[in-house]
C-alpha cells in the first residue's frame, strides 16, 4: 500500500469513526434492569468492526485515537479508567482480527458474508466479546471506575454481566452489516453500483419480482406490527418467533448480503421499539434468553443463507459443465437448445473438416482438440452478437449465424479458412474445410434431425463444393439420413408400448428325425400395422444400446406364454437368444433367474441361445452371466458355429449344451464336398462331448437326408417349418425329447 493511500485512509476512519461512534452510541437498544441501563446491543463495536473490515490495518491507529477523544467527552472519566475503557474494547478486537487473517490470509476483509465466515463468527464474533468482557472484570478488580461505568466492569449482578456480554456478541455478529454496507457503499460509488446490480436487481427481475414483493411487504408488516407500542401477549409470546420463520424464508429469495443487511435492521428495530416486544417480559433471565435466541438464529442462518446461495452457485457452475463439452470446452448441443431461447430463429452451418480424421489418427486426439479450439478462435472475430460456434462430436463444429447475409458470411469464412494452417507443436496442418448451412428455429424435436442432415450434407461439400445448401437439397439428403432416425423412432415405439401387437412372438420348429423338439422363439415389431423385420431392426437395437429393453421384453413376454400354458415336461420347449451387449451387463442373468422363479416357470423349458463371440469372449460379465443361467437349470446354446471364434480346441473345452451349426455350411452341403467335411467333423466331436447339434437353414429332403446321416440330431428351416405367431404349444412338440 502507497503511503498516499494509507494517509488517505487514516484520515477518512478517523473521521468516521469521530462522527460516528457518538451516533453508534446513542442509538444502541437499551433497557432498564435493576434500575442500572443495559445495552441491548452496544453498536459502537458493530462501528469499529465495521471500519476493520473497511480499512484493515489503516484503521488501527484512527480507531485508538478516535475512540479515545471520542470516550473522552462522553465518559468524562479520568485518563487512566479511559485508557483502560478504550484498551478493554480495541486490544481484544486487534488480536480477533490478527488471529482471522491468520486463517483467512490477505483478503481476510472481504466477501465476509461467504468465504471464511465461520472463522469471522467465532472469533470476531465470540471470541473478541468474550475477550473484551474479561478484560473488563478485571480492570474492574484494580480500577474504581464511576458508578455510570461501574456496572459495566464487574460490580453488578451475575445475569447483568451475561446480557452484557450477550449484548456485545450481538453487536459484533449482527450489527456490523448496518454500518459495512453503507459505508462502503458511500465511500465508493463502484460498490454501491455493484451492490445495487448484484443483491437488489436481480431481485426484482420479472419471474422474481411477486415473490421479493410479498416477502418485503409482509416483513414491514411484521415489524410495523411488533414495533408499535401497542402492548399485549400476543405479539410478545407469539408472533416474535414468526419473523425468524419469515426471513428463513427469505433466505431463497434475497442474497447473503442483502439478507444480512435487512436481518440487522430488523434486530435493531425490535431491540430499539421494545415496548410490545418485551411487553411482560422485560426481566433479566428472559433478556438473556430472548439475546441468545436472537443470536442462535442469526448464526444459523448466516449459514443457512452462505450453504443455499453456494448450492444455486454450484448448480450454477454444473449447468454450465453440462453446456460445455469437456475436452474442447466448446459449447455443446444442450448450449444450442438454451441459445434458441434467446434467438429463436437463425443459419444453422455445419463446418467440416474433412482430413482431421485422419490427421488425428497421426497426431493424436489432443490435436484434433487443439485443431478444433484454434479453428473457434479464427471464427470468433467474424461473429456477431447473438451468434456462436458449439460443439459437434467428430470433424464437425456448428456455426449459428444471424441476418440475411449467411450463405455469403460462411462462404467467406470457409475461403479464409482454406487459406489458414494450423500449427501443431513444429508441424504447419492444412486443414480441408465443406460446410453447409440451412435455416433454422426452435423447434427442439427437428433439431437433430437437421443436425443429421447438414452433417451429411457437409460431407458431400467437402468433395463437390465448399458450401452447400440443405434447403435447396433437402430431398437428396433426406432419403440418406432419416431413414435409420425414423427407423430408430418406430423400434423405440415400438418397444415403450406395453401390448401384444406392437411386439409380437413366433416360433419356427427345431426337430428331430422323428419331428419332436421345440421351437425357437423370433421377434417382428409393428408400428402402425407395418411389421419390421429382424434384418432391419436388430442393428438399430444394437446401435442405440436397446438390446437390454428388447431381451428382457422378449424373456417377460415368453415366460408369460409358458406360466398360461403349463405343462408337466420338464424338457426344453423353446429357445431364445440374448443379445451381446445384454449379456455384458453384470446382473443380467440374476435378473433372467428371479424373472423365472417369480413366475413359477422352471428354468428346464427355455434354451438360452448365445453366439460364440460371447461364449469364447474374454469377457468376464458375459462368462459370469453364461455360467449362472447354465448353473441356475437354463441350457445353452451357441448360435452360428463355426463362423467365428470356434475352433477345435475352445469346442473341447466349451461349457454348453447345444450347438447351431451356421447355416452357410448347410445351403450348399449338398454339392461342396468342403461344407459336408466341416459338418462332419463338427458333428462327431459335438457328440463324442455329449452335445446335441442344430443344423440351421434347412430347407430341402436333400439336406435333411445328409444331415441326419451325418449326426446332427436336430434340424431347422423352412422345410420344417417357417416362422408362426406364438399360439398354443403343438402337441408333437410337447413330447419329450432329449433336450
Amino acid at each position: 500500500m502507497s503511503f498516499h493511500k494509507l494517509i488517505r485512509k487514516f484520515f477518512i476512519s478517523l473521521v468516521l469513526c469521530l462522527v460516528l461512534t457518538p451516533l453508534a452510541r446513542y442509538i444502541s437498544p437499551e433497557t432498564v434492569l435493576a434500575g442500572n441501563k443495559v445495552y441491548l446491543a452496544y453498536l459502537p463495536l458493530s462501528l469499529m468492526i465495521a471500519l476493520l473490515f473497511i480499512f484493515g490495518r489503516a484503521a488501527v491507529a484512527p480507531l485508538v485515537i478516535g475512540s479515545t477523544l471520542v470516550f473522552s467527552q462522553i465518559l468524562k472519566v479520568p485518563l487512566i479508567p479511559l485508557i483502560s475503557f478504550v484498551a478493554c474494547l480495541l486490544l481484544p478486537l486487534f488480536l480477533a482480527c490478527l488471529i482471522a487473517r491468520y486463517y483467512l490470509g490477505a483478503r481476510w476483509r472481504f466477501a465476509i458474508t461467504n468465504r471464511g465466515i465461520g472463522v469471522r463468527i467465532f472469533w470476531l464474533g465470540f471470541f473478541a466479546p468474550f475477550s473484551i468482557k474479561i478484560a473488563m472484570y478485571l480492570c474492574g478488580l484494580f480500577i474504581n471506575y464511576p458508578p455510570s461505568l461501574s456496572p459495566f466492569f464487574g460490580e453488578s449482578s451475575q445475569i447483568y454481566q451475561v446480557i452484557d456480554l450477550l449484548n456485545m456478541i450481538a453487536a459484533a455478529m449482527i450489527f456490523t452489516m448496518l454500518f459495512y454496507y453503507p459505508l462502503r457503499m458511500v465511500l465508493n460509488l463502484h460498490y454501491a453500483r455493484a451492490f445495487w446490480r448484484r443483491c437488489v436487481l436481480r431481485y426484482l427481475a420479472p419471474q422474481r419480482r411477486l415473490s421479493s414483493f410479498t416477502w418485503l411487504t409482509t416483513w414491514v408488516c411484521f415489524l410495523v406490527l411488533l414495533c408499535s407500542s401497542y402492548k399485549t401477549t400476543l405479539i410478545a409470546g407469539y408472533l416474535v418467533p414468526l419473523i425468524f420463520i419469515l426471513f428463513t424464508l427469505g433466505i431463497r429469495h434475497m442474497g447473503p448480503r442483502l439478507i444480512a443487511l435487512l436481518w440487522g435492521i430488523s434486530a435493531w428495530l425490535l431491540l430499539t421499539y421494545n415496548d410490545g416486544f418485551l411487553q411482560g417480559v422485560n426481566t433479566g433471565f428472559t433478556l438473556a434468553f430472548t439475546l441468545s435466541v436472537i443470536i442462535s438464529f442469526t448464526v444459523c442462518m448466516l449459514y443457512m443463507t452462505m450453504i443455499f446461495h453456494k448450492n444455486e452457485w454450484m448448480k450454477r457452475v454444473y449447468r454450465l459443465q453440462a453446456m460445455t463439452d469437456p475436452l474442447t470446452q466448446l459449447p455443446n448441443l444442450r448450449a444450442l437448445e438454451e441459445h434458441f431461447k434467446c434467438f429463436p430463429t437463425g443459419t444453422l452451418c455445419c463446418l467440416r473438416m474433412s482430413n482431421l480424421e485422419f490427421l488425428s489418427r497421426h497426431y493424436g486426439l489432443m490435436m484434433r482438440i487443439h485443431c478444433k479450439r484454434e479453428i473457434t478462435q479464427q471464427l470468433k472475430p467474424w461473429l456477431n452478437e447473438g451468434e456462436q460456434v458449439f460443439q459437434l462430436p467428430g470433424c464437425e463444429l456448428l456455426i449459428f449465424l444471424q441476418g440475411n447475409e449467411a450463405q455469403a458470411r460462411l462462404n467467406h469464412m470457409v475461403d479464409l479458412l482454406n487459406n489458414k494452417k494450423i500449427r501443431w507443436h513444429n508441424s504447419m496442418l492444412e486443414i480441408e474445410y465443406g460446410a453447409s448451412y440451412c435455416l433454422a428455429n426452435d423447434d427442439f424435436d427437428e433439431l437433430h434431425r437437421t443436425l443429421g442432415q447438414l452433417s451429411y450434407l457437409a460431407e458431400q461439400a467437402c468433395s463437390v463444393k465448399q458450401v452447400l445448401s440443405l434447403n435447396t437439397e433437402v430431398e437428396a439428403v433426406s432419403d440418406e439420413t432419416t431413414e435409420r432416425v425414423l427407423l430408430l423412432h418406430k423400434v423405440k415405439h415400438a418397444l415403450t408400448l406395453d401390448d401384444e401387437k406392437s411386439l409380437q412372438l413366433y416360433a419356427q420348429p427345431i426337430v428331430d428325425r422323428d419331428g419332436k423338439g421345440y421351437k425357437e422363439i423370433l421377434t417382428r415389431l409393428f408400428f402402425n400395422g407395418e411389421m419390421i423385420t429382424p434384418d432391419r431392426f436388430i442393428p438399430i437395437i444394437a446401435e442405440f444400446n436397446l438390446s437390454v429393453r428388447f431381451d428382457m421384453l422378449v424373456m417377460s413376454k415368453l415366460i408369460t406364454h409358458l406360466r398360461e400354458h403349463e405343462t408337466d415336461s420338464l424338457c426344453a420347449q423353446f429357445s431364445v437368444n440374448l443379445m451381446p451387449f445384454t449379456l455384458m451387463q453384470k446382473d443380467i442373468a440374476q435378473q433372467i433367474v428371479t424373472l423365472f422363479a417369480q413366475n413359477k416357470v422352471p428354468t428346464s423349458a427355455v434354451i438360452i441361445e448365445v453366439t460364440e463371440e460371447q461364449a469364447f469372449s474374454n469377457s468376464e460379465t458375459s462368462v459370469q452371466n453364461i455360467t449362472l443361467l447354465r448353473d441356475n437349470g437354463f441350457k445353452i446354446a451357441i448360435d452360428d458355429f463355426g463362423t467365428g471364434y470356434a475352433n477345435y480346441e475352445r469346442l473341447k473345452r466349451m461349457q454348453a449344451d447345444v450347438i447351431k451349426i451356421d447355416g452357410c455350411f448347410i445351403k450348399d452341403i449338398a454339392s461342396n464336398s468342403l461344407d459336408l467335411m466341416i459338418v462332419k467333423s463338427i458333428s462327431d466331436l459335438a457328440n463324442a462331448k455329449g452335445l446335441c447339434v442344430v443344423a440351421e437353414f434347412v430347407e430341402t429332403p436333400e439336406q435333411r437326408t445328409i444331415l441326419l446321416d451325418l449326426g446332427v440330431q436336430y434340424l431347422q428351416g423352412y422345410l420344417l417349418g417357417r416362422p408362426e405367431p406364438l399360439q398354443d404349444p403343438d402337441p408333437a412338440y410337447s413330447q419329450q425329447t432329449a433336450l
